[in-house]
């Protein structure tokens, strides 16, 4: 995929002023930069929540899953069921295989008023991964989790991510050292 020329600002403050790149297919790419470099609004340009700005995106799929800072899950559906709901077949199989990654095999009935901030993030993340897109594009996605659980998700996680371009917005230098097949500063 590439990037050409990309012109965004807000009002008066100018974010990406012919702002070129190329992100390697099938590769994991992490995108950093200090606050308000334009990290978050490149990702909602690539998944196409942000059409308002000048340039060219090449050779972007339509098979897209993000993840957002925030986890944004239904209310009213459990666990299990905020996973599910982006596919229209049910893949009982690939659910529990995924729950084991995120750790929440135990919790796929629970309801999101009854998990921590860290479980929701978890759910997000399994939610994305069981929409099995060509593209994946990560908001610090990881940033709610304990160093621990994290060590222990995130090989499992990427193995599962093999051979899919993954876009991640991180301020983990660590993560980006241990995962990274090509980085994007925006700094």
């Amino acid at each position: 995929m590439e990037i050409k020329n990309l012109c965004k600002a807000f009002d008066d403050k100018i974010i990406f002023d012919n702002f070129s790149c190329v992100i390697p297919d099938g590769k994991v790419t992490f995108i950093i930069g200090s606050s308000g470099s334009g990290k978050t609004t490149l990702l909602r340009i690539l998944a196409g929540l942000d059409d308002k700005f000048t340039g060219e995106i090449i050779n972007i799929t339509n098979s897209k899953s993000i993840v957002f800072q925030e986890p944004r899950l239904f209310p009213y559906l459990s666990v299990a069921e905020n996973i599910k709901i982006v596919r229209n077949d049910d893949e009982p199989d690939e659910l529990k295989e995924i729950l084991k990654i995120v750790e929440l095999t135990d919790d796929a009935f629970l309801l999101p008023s009854e998990l921590s901030g860290g479980m929701k993030m978890r759910v997000s993340l399994a939610r994305a991964l069981y929409y099995n897109a060509d593209l994946m594009l990560m908001d610090e996605p990881f940033s709610a989790l304990d160093e621990e659980l994290k060590n222990r998700m995130l090989p499992k996680i990427f193995a599962k991510l093999q051979g899919k371009t993954v876009i991640i917005i991180s301020h983990d230098m660590k993560d980006v050292d241990l995962y990274s097949d090509h980085i994007i500063d925006l700094n």
